[in-house]
C-alpha cells in the first residue's frame, strides 16, 4: 500500500478518511480525486497530492489511476440529487464505477474499497439487519448503489483485484470545511442551530431512530483493512455502522449538552417544527457483527466529535 487515490476525497467522508489516513500512515502517498476546478481547493486539501477527473467522462480516468494500489471509491451523487436526477444518478453511480473498475482492472490495481449505503435494505424494522438481510432499495441513491455493489463484487470475483464493500449507516462528525455541503444532515444541522441560533428546530417529530457511526471510525475501518488485515478480507461484504441507535431528539439533546458545557450558554429550547407529525418510534439494530470478527472495534468519541463541529460552526457567525 503505497498509493491511495479517494475519488470523492473532498467530500464529507472521503475528506476525514484522508486526513485519517495521513495522520496513520505518514509514508503513504495519499491522493484526491475531484472535479472540482482548482480555484476552489481548499486550504486544508492543499498537503495532498491532487488528480482531476469526471466519472461522466471516461477519457479522465485512465491518467487519475496512474500508479495506483488501493482505491477508495465514494465519488457518487447524494440522495437528493439522486431523487431529482434518477438518470444522471445511474450514470455516475452505477456506470461510473463500472468505468472507473475497467480502468482499476486495466491499471493492474490491487484493492478497492467501495462505499455503498444502509439505505439498499430498504426501510429498516425492529428487526437485526445484517448482511444476509436480503436488500429492498426504494429510491435511485439505494438502487444505484446496489447495482454498483454487484460491479464490485464481479470485479473482486473475476478480475484478480480484492474488494470491500461497506454499506454504511449514518456517518457524522465534523467536516473538513465549512464549504461542503453536508450541513442538512441531522448532528450538522443541530451544531449550526445551536452556535448561530441557541435553539434547535427538528424537521421531524424526533422519535425516529437512525444508528450513527463516528467518521473517525469510518476512517479506522478502512484503515484496519488495508493495514491491519489486507489479506483477509472475507468475501468483501460488511455492515459498517456504530452500535449506536439513536432517536433525532436524543441527538437534539446530546448537541445541547455539549454545547452548553462547551460554551457556557444554554440552548433556549427544542422543539418540532410546525406541522411535522409523531409516528411511533422505530429502535433501528443495524448489527455489524461480521466486521468485529475480523478484529475491528469502535472507538468514536460522540462528544468530540460535536465539540469540533461546534468549533467549526463558528465560521458561520463570520459569514
Amino acid at each position: 500500500m503505497k498509493n491511495i487515490l479517494i475519488t470523492g476525497g473532498l467530500g464529507y467522508i472521503g475528506g476525514r478518511i484522508a486526513d485519517y489516513l495521513r495522520e496513520n500512515e505518514p509514508g503513504t502517498k495519499i491522493i484526491l480525486g475531484t472535479r472540482r476546478p482548482k480555484e476552489r481547493i481548499p486550504e486544508w486539501a492543499r498537503p495532498f497530492h491532487l488528480v482531476f477527473f469526471d466519472l461522466l467522462k471516461p477519457d479522465s480516468l485512465p491518467t487519475a489511476l496512474d500508479g495506483i494500489d488501493t482505491l477508495i471509491h465514494l465519488a457518487a451523487m447524494n440522495e437528493n440529487a439522486s431523487f431529482e436526477m434518477p438518470e444522471k444518478a445511474w450514470e455516475v453511480n452505477t456506470l461510473g464505477t463500472q468505468r472507473l473498475l475497467e480502468q482499476a482492472a486495466a491499471k493492474n490495481i490491487e484493492r478497492v474499497i467501495y462505499f455503498s449505503t444502509f439505505h439498499v435494505y430498504g426501510p429498516l424494522s425492529e428487526k437485526i439487519i445484517t448482511e444476509q438481510n436480503a436488500t429492498h432499495p426504494l429510491h435511485p441513491y439505494a438502487s444505484t448503489h446496489r447495482a454498483a455493489e454487484d460491479i464490485v463484487a464481479y470485479f473482486g470475483h473475476h478480475k484478480k483485484m480484492r474488494t470491500v464493500i461497506f454499506r454504511l449507516s449514518n456517518g457524522f462528525g465534523y467536516p473538513m470545511d465549512l464549504r461542503i455541503d453536508r450541513w442538512s444532515l441531522i448532528f450538522n444541522d443541530l451544531c449550526r442551530q445551536a452556535v448561530t441560533t441557541q435553539d434547535l428546530i427538528l424537521k421531524s417529530s424526533g422519535k425516529q431512530h437512525r444508528d450513527f457511526i463516528t467518521l473517525n471510525d469510518v476512517g479506522r475501518a478502512v484503515h484496519h483493512f488495508l493495514v491491519n488485515i489486507p489479506d483477509k478480507w472475507g468475501d468483501g461484504l460488511y455492515n459498517l455502522g456504530g452500535e449506536c441507535s439513536m432517536s433525532i431528539l436524543s441527538v437534539a439533546q446530546k448537541v445541547a449538552e455539549v454545547f452548553e458545557r462547551k460554551t457556557g450558554k444554554k440552548i433556549q429550547s427544542i422543539r418540532v417544527a410546525n406541522g411535522v407529525g409523531s409516528p411511533q418510534p422505530t429502535p433501528v439494530r443495524f448489527s455489524i457483527k461480521k466486521l468485529k470478527k475480523t478484529g475491528f472495534c469502535l472507538e468514536g468519541n460522540i462528544d468530540r466529535e460535536i465539540e469540533q463541529t461546534l468549533t467549526l460552526c463558528e465560521g458561520f457567525l463570520n459569514e
